[in-house]
């Protein structure tokens, strides 16, 4: 039951006793127990329901390899061809039911039900409309938890954005109102107005260690902002030069503020557990709340003996041509270095290790924490903003914090386009983090076959081909809904 589980996780307590079935906690109990009378006596009631809503997204996205799959294995440069659904996403061949659901265990053809989903955006917007009636939170504390949740609305209404494009923007508890979708720059642009408004009421960071990156806090907030506008600088050319400077404003207000630090990264294994000085928003996976991962971690399919019994070889890896790409042979990178055994091999000898926090070496369980938003990835989308914004002295610090950190040499005019040169860094720090994909798209740097194996052309791009599809049977209960039109056949 991982809503349960995760419940526990963050609230550190085993005292949520909730009956039934996992299929009908998620599908009833979650959200209808969040309107009951019954409900929100105590504080404990308050630190449950919050804890639901950040249990309904982590069920979506632990049910498959959904984090890596859209996220990283569509761009087509990890090769995984022993399991069908692995070369059917990385091909962009979204309409292949069939074979996006093989193996059955992985799950591959539910990311098209966008259902669940809205499960946790219903019990954000219940959570938020109860807590305004709750007498016994200090004003303070009342705005912290609505702050909160707010914020884990805007993360799912931005992770789906990216996902799907346009979207029902629901904003209020029990609305059945079957709206159609909205489009997802007026989507995101609401819940940057949502975090503007809530977002000081968040710590920068917590004083519990034990809840760094895995609650909401100031920065989290920020860096969520920051990726937003960056989504809708990308889409929309009148407002690409506001957007950035948003950007780097929120960047600058997370590193100014002295909470956040780069770890060194031979203590890779450290940050990737999370709960560190890097951590910014992740989702919690510990042993000891029986949560390890299965079919969802990019580490099963990429680590082999001795880190998991499996022989000698491992179900996929990345390409060397675009290992070699990202970490040339004669330039130093620690990341190369501790990240891969055999980084340039083109077979599955190689290994991937950076998610390797392994529980169970013979039943291939991984407890590494689902990485969302973390210290480097936001110094380097601020340094991205500030050289579009052509304020290149402000940028290059920034990216040199994160390639110092790596033991990479220090930006140098002869490598070229700062921009271009940003954009590099951030695929060689954040690979395998569920971002490449989006990061394709936001750029246009999609429709250049020189920057990605699985491409798309202008038309394809145009026509919607980055999206995924949607299950018509989204259309049942709503016939206001249209389908991506390009998955349409």
């Amino acid at each position: 039951m991982k809503l349960l589980k995760y419940s526990i996780i963050m609230l550190g307590t085993c005292c949520i006793m909730l009956a039934g079935s996992c299929k009908k906690f998620l599908d009833v109990e979650a959200v209808d127990r969040l309107g009951s009378n019954s409900f929100w006596k105590t504080k404990q009631d308050v630190e449950s329901a919050v804890a639901d809503c950040y249990g309904l997204i982590y069920d979506r996205l632990t049910v498959g390899p959904y984090h890596n799959l859209n996220g990283d294995i569509r761009a087509g440069e990890f090769i995984c061809n022993g399991f069908p659904v692995f070369p059917t996403v990385a091909k962009n061949d979204l309409s292949n039911t069939a074979q996006l659901g093989n193996p059955a265990r992985y799950f591959g053809g539910l990311l098209a039900d966008w259902y669940p989903f809205y499960q946790s955006i219903a019990a954000c917007n219940i959570a938020i409309d109860r807590l305004n009636d709750v007498a016994f939170l200090s004003d303070a504390e009342k705005a912290r938890y609505v702050a909160e949740v707010k914020f884990i609305r805007a993360f799912t209404y931005f992770y789906i954005s990216r996902i799907y494009g346009d979207v029902p923007l629901y904003t209020e508890a029990y609305d059945a109102t079957r709206r159609p979708r909205t489009n997802f720059i007026e989507v995101l642009n609401f819940c940057i107005k949502d975090l503007t408004e809530t977002k000081d009421a968040l710590p920068w960071q917590y004083d519990d260690p034990t809840n760094w990156g895995v609650r909401a806090s100031r920065a989290s907030a920020e860096i969520l902002m920051a990726n937003c506008y960056m989504w809708i600088a990308g889409f929309d050319k009148s407002k690409q030069q506001l957007c950035w400077e948003k950007t780097a404003e929120a960047v600058l207000r997370v590193k100014n503020s002295g909470y956040f630090d780069l770890l060194p990264i031979e203590d890779f294994k450290t940050i990737f557990k999370g709960r560190t000085r890097e951590s910014i928003f992740e989702f919690s996976v510990n042993k000891n709340y029986g949560s390890e991962t299965k079919y969802v971690s990019l580490g099963q399919w990429s680590t082999h003996s001795p880190v998991v019994n499996y022989g000698a070889n491992s179900d996929g890896y990345y390409l060397a041509s675009y290992v070699q790409k990202l970490y040339p042979e004669n330039k130093p990178d620690k990341r190369r270095d501790v990240w891969f055994y055999l980084p340039y091999i083109n077979n599955t000898t190689q290994m991937f290790l950076k998610y390797s926090n392994v529980t169970d070496v013979n039943n291939y369980l991984f407890d590494d924490n689902m990485i969302i938003f973390r210290y480097s990835g936001a110094l380097l989308l601020g340094a991205e903003a500030l050289a579009n914004l052509g304020r290149d002295a402000e940028a290059i610090p920034l990216l040199d914090m994160v390639r110092k950190r790596a033991g990479a040499t220090e930006y140098a005019s002869s490598e070229g386009n700062l921009v271009d040169a940003v954009f590099m860094e951030e695929q060689k720090e954040l690979i395998g983090e569920g971002v490449r994909w989006y990061d394709l798209i936001r750029t246009g740097r999609i429709t250049d076959n020189t920057q990605c194996v699985d491409f798309l052309t202008p038309d394809q791009f145009a026509a919607g081909a980055w999206t995924w599809p949607i299950d018509p049977k989204a259309r049942v209960n709503n016939p206001n809904i249209t389908l991506n039109q390009y998955w349409v056949r």
